[in-house]
C-alpha cells in the first residue's frame, strides 16, 4: 500500500514538474514575443529572430518588408546582408588554415604579403583588433581623388602604405576595431589557398555546415545573382522612422554602400536565419573547426601588458577573441557573439556555449537597437531582466512636430515627460534630430527642435550654439547672435563661436 502510495506521489509530483516547466517556457516565449512586437510596432525591429535552445528553436518570427515597394514581407527564406557578422567566417577560414598547418597565428602579416608595410604586425593581432591599424578611413584620400571608384582588397595595402596615420597604436598596444584587418586577412587566405575567397568559404564552411542560401555578395561579386528571397535594405531619416528609402539611393550612405563594397572578409556574406542555425550546430559538432581550436577563438587576445583585449557599446562590455567577442557579464554563461551594422544592414549573432543556447537577429533597416535587443532576448531566455526598456522621448517629439505639427507635438511631449520609468530624453540626439530636420529643409521644425533642447538643458553650451545655427539660417540675425552669447558664456574657450559672433556683431 505504501510502495503504491510513494509512487503515485512520485507521478504527481513528475506531472507538476512537467507542466511547470511547459507554462515557464510558453511565459519565456511570450515575453521574447511581446519585446520583439513592442520594437517592431515602434519602428525599431524589421526583420527575421530565432532563438534555439538544444539545437532546437524556441522561437521565430518574421517582422517588416523584405521589398516594401512590392509590399513582400520578410520570411523563413529571407536572405539578409550580414554585415559584420560576415567577419567569424573570416576568421574561421584563417583557422582552418592554421589547423592545417599552412599558418601560425602569431606569423607576421609580412611573411605572406611582403608589400605590407609593418612588420610587427601578426596574424593574430588582426584576428583580436590589437594590431593597432585603423578602419577604413585609409581610403579617405584615395576617395578624393576618385570619388567614383569602388574599392576592392587589393586597394588596401597601397591605401595603407600611402597613409602616415594607417597606424594608430603600436601593434598589441590597445584593442581598436579594424575592418582594415579582415580585409588583409583574406589576402591572407587567397595567397596560401590560391583560392578566391568566395571559392573557399563556399566550400570549406557554407558547404560542410550546409548553409545551402548562404553566399558572398558584393559590387563586384554575386554567387547567387537570381536570388529573389534576397531583401532589400533600407533606412530612414531620424524625425520620420516609419518612412523607408532605399539605403544606397540616400547621399550619406555612398561612401560606405557603394565605393567600399567591393572589399571582402569584414562584410559581403549574406545568409539566412536557417542557415545561421545550421552554422551554429556546424560549430558543436566541429564540422568547421576543432573544439580545441574554437577554445582558443573564444579566448580573449592578450595586449602587450599582458591584460586583456576589451570593448563595448552602451551598457554591453566584451573582450575580443578571434574574430568573435565574448561578453565579460558570465552571469548567464559564458556567451560569445558578433554584431553586424550597415546602413540598412544591422544583425547580431549570440551563442551561450554554457546553456547551448541561440539567438539570431537579422535586420533589413538601420536600426541600431538591434545588438542590445540580442542581449535582452538572451536575459529573457535565462528569465533575467532586460538592459532598457524606455523608448526616446526626442524621438516620439520630433516625429511628432513632423507628422502633425508643433502643437499636437507639445501636447504628446507634455503628456509623456514626466515619465522617466518608460522614457528618456537625450541632449545629444535631441540635437542631431533638429540638425537632421535643417538638413532635409524642414526649417520650421528644426527651429524647434533646437529652441526645445535650450528649455530642457539650459546649462549646455552646445545647446544654445545649435539653436544660434538655426536662427540664423531663418535668417533670425538678433536672436542669433543673443544665443551666441549666452553660449560663449559659459563655454569661453569656443574660438569658433567668437569668430561667428565678431562676424555677425560687424555686420550690424
Amino acid at each position: 500500500m505504501k510502495t503504491r502510495l510513494l509512487i503515485k506521489i512520485l507521478v504527481i509530483t513528475i506531472c507538476i514538474l512537467q507542466s511547470a516547466g511547459k507554462l515557464y517556457a510558453q511565459n519565456t516565449v511570450g515575453r521574447i514575443d511581446s519585446l520583439a512586437t513592442t520594437l517592431n510596432e515602434r519602428n525599431e525591429l524589421s526583420g527575421n529572430i530565432f532563438v534555439a535552445a538544444d539545437g532546437k528553436i524556441v522561437y521565430k518570427h518574421s517582422f517588416g518588408y523584405a521589398d516594401v515597394a512590392n509590399k513582400i514581407l520578410n520570411s523563413d527564406s529571407s536572405v539578409f546582408i550580414l554585415a559584420s557578422l560576415s567577419k567569424p567566417f573570416t576568421a574561421i577560414a584563417i583557422l582552418q588554415l592554421k589547423e592545417n598547418g599552412k599558418l601560425k597565428l602569431d606569423d607576421a602579416v609580412t611573411k605572406y604579403l611582403p608589400d605590407f608595410p609593418y612588420n610587427t604586425v601578426t596574424i593574430r593581432q588582426l584576428l583580436s583588433h590589437t594590431s593597432g591599424l585603423t578602419d577604413l578611413q585609409i581610403f579617405e584620400g584615395p576617395y578624393r581623388a576618385d570619388t567614383n571608384k569602388i574599392f576592392s582588397n587589393a586597394d588596401i595595402i597601397p591605401a595603407i602604405r600611402a597613409d602616415k596615420n594607417a597606424l594608430i597604436a603600436q601593434p598589441g598596444e590597445k584593442y581598436s576595431y579594424s575592418n582594415t584587418g579582415f580585409g588583409i586577412l583574406v589576402l591572407i587566405v587567397e595567397k596560401i589557398t590560391g583560392m578566391l575567397f568566395q571559392d573557399y568559404l563556399r566550400k570549406r564552411i557554407f558547404a560542410p555546415a550546409k548553409m545551402n542560401h548562404t553566399y558572398i555578395r558584393s559590387r563586384f561579386i554575386d554567387q547567387n545573382p537570381g536570388d529573389r528571397n534576397r531583401t532589400k535594405n533600407y533606412d530612414f531619416l531620424s524625425y520620420a522612422p516609419g518612412r523607408l528609402l532605399v539605403a544606397d539611393s540616400m547621399k550619406k550612405h555612398k561612401i560606405e554602400l557603394v565605393n567600399l563594397s567591393g572589399i571582402l572578409g569584414p562584410d559581403a556574406v549574406v545568409s539566412t536565419t536557417g542557415d545561421l542555425l545550421r552554422f551554429d550546430q556546424a560549430l558543436y559538432g566541429s564540422k568547421l573547426l576543432r573544439q580545441s581550436t574554437l577554445k582558443e577563438a573564444f579566448t580573449p587576445g592578450k595586449l602587450n601588458n599582458g591584460q586583456d583585449a576589451m570593448g563595448g557599446w552602451g551598457k554591453i562590455a566584451w573582450y575580443s577573441g578571434l574574430g568573435w567577442m565574448i561578453l565579460r557579464d558570465t552571469t548567464n554563461g559564458k556567451i560569445v557573439f558578433h554584431p553586424g551594422g550597415d546602413a540598412g544592414a544591422v544583425t547580431i549573432l549570440l551563442r551561450n556555449l554554457t546553456r547551448n543556447q541561440t539567438v539570431v537577429i537579422l535586420d533589413n533597416v538601420t536600426h541600431r537597437g538591434v545588438h542590445g535587443t540580442g542581449v535582452d532576448i538572451l536575459n529573457l531566455l535565462n528569465n533575467r531582466a532586460i538592459i532598457s526598456d524606455k523608448q526616446s522621448l526626442a524621438k516620439i517629439y520630433a516625429n511628432c512636430l513632423f507628422e502633425k505639427g508643433t502643437d499636437y507635438a507639445t501636447i504628446r511631449f507634455n503628456e509623456l515627460k514626466n515619465d522617466t520609468t518608460h522614457y528618456y530624453m537625450d541632449e545629444r540626439e535631441l540635437n542631431n534630430l533638429g540638425y537632421d530636420l535643417l538638413n532635409d529643409s524642414h526649417h520650421t521644425e528644426g527651429v524647434e527642435v533646437l529652441r526645445l533642447n535650450t528649455i530642457l538643458f539650459p546649462n549646455s553650451w552646445n545647446a544654445y550654439d545649435s539653436y544660434a545655427e538655426a536662427l540664423l539660417l531663418v535668417g533670425k540675425k538678433e536672436e542669433a547672435i543673443a544665443m551666441y552669447q549666452l553660449s560663449i558664456k559659459m563655454n569661453p574657450g569656443n574660438l569658433g563661436e567668437k569668430k561667428m559672433l565678431e562676424k555677425l556683431e560687424e555686420k550690424q
